[in-house]
């Protein structure tokens, strides 16, 4: 699962002020990689996530189709870094709250029809 930072710019028109507010959305690859090695250092786009059924493209090659999902209760990402110690002791990781989701866009192989009629979930080439 991977965590993603969204910048939204919100205008109100009363008092003419614009600023901007942080979104977290998770990513949820876990359906999609029991079927495909995904490499952690592939290039992706990631379109349409102000639409319903935003699109991930890996590679050029993997084309997943996502679903936004509420979640349940809270949802909380950290962030994990190993601070340095002295000699003799073992180094130690600083664990700090990121942010509240509110979130999960669950994505899945993306369905295409072919010169048949019929609907396959594939990659692309």
């Amino acid at each position: 699962m991977y965590l993603l930072r969204q910048e939204r710019e919100m205008d109100d028109e009363s008092v003419k002020l614009s600023k901007e507010d942080d979104e977290y959305v998770l990513i949820d690859l876990d359906d999609v990689a029991r079927h495909i090695d995904i490499p952690s250092d592939a290039p992706y786009k990631l379109s349409g996530l102000d639409t319903l059924n935003p699109i991930l493209t890996i590679d050029g090659k993997i084309k997943l189709t996502g679903e936004y999902i509420e979640t349940i209760g809270t949802c909380l990402a950290f962030s994990e870094k190993e601070v340095s110690a002295g000699e003799n002791q073992t180094p130690q990781k600083i664990v700090e709250p990121v942010a509240k989701l509110h979130k999960i866009l669950k994505f899945r192989l993306a369905a295409f029809d072919n010169d048949d009629g019929e609907t396959k979930t594939t990659t692309t080439s």
